[in-house]
């Protein structure tokens, strides 16, 4: 029972020592969204339509395993962007040959961040990969005739992997700057009832992460 009581306090004290050094941030992503479509049939010959540029923000919490080593998560507004067009028909022809969908998910970044010493006073790199979990918050259609997907799943699933600078800029404030890029895993439409064949959407973000931590 001693023992219990000695290993207990040991634990506690080492996750107290850890939400001590846990650190809270904000983030402001420029993002550049994409998509890769599959679609393998003799009707029609769908493609990518071109990317967009969006913006995205959310919460950032790193939590210390080692010195080095960070468990990363949080909270981020991610906007996506659809767009496909028919360039082939073969006795398929939709009203409108060109659709495009804006998508707003709500992403649980799950990765390790990974840091070197210093490579100047109070500035060092960092190296991030991992995952990230997303629930679609809306789905929006330029046009509402649009005839090629009628719904959107409503989750999806990236790999992540990221690279950037941490700047300590106060005893208690940390600047940083890097680049994510995240690609998506799972197939991002639910319903396409005027395709035979399955159409397939992932999504790919590519984004420029600026914030602050505290």
């Amino acid at each position: 029972m001693r023992k219990f009581f000695i290993i207990s306090a040991l634990s506690l004290s080492f996750v107290q020592l850890g939400f001590s050094q846990t650190k809270l941030g904000l983030k402001f992503s420029p993002v550049f969204a994409n998509s890769r479509v599959e679609f393998l049939s003799d009707s029609a010959d769908i493609e990518n339509d071109g990317s967009a540029f969006r913006f995205s923000i959310g919460l950032v919490v790193d939590y210390p395993l080692t010195e080095t080593y960070y468990f990363s998560t949080g909270l981020v507004v991610v906007p996506k962007r659809v767009g496909i067009t028919v360039v082939g028909e073969n006795g398929f022809t939709p009203d409108n040959p060109r659709e495009e969908y804006n998508l707003q998910y709500l992403q649980v970044p799950i990765s390790l961040k990974l840091y070197t010493n210093e490579i100047r006073p109070d500035m060092s790199i960092y190296f991030q990969v991992g995952g990230a979990l997303e629930i679609k918050l809306n789905d929006k259609p330029l046009e509402e005739e649009y005839q090629l997907i009628e719904k959107f799943d409503p989750f999806d699933a990236n790999v992540m992997l990221g690279a950037g600078v941490e700047y300590r800029a106060g005893i208690n404030t940390i600047l940083y700057g890097g680049l994510n890029y995240q690609r998506g895993l799972l197939n991002a439409v639910n319903s396409s009832p005027q395709l035979v064949d399955e159409l397939i959407i992932r999504n790919t973000v590519f984004m420029i992460d600026l914030g602050v931590k505290f």
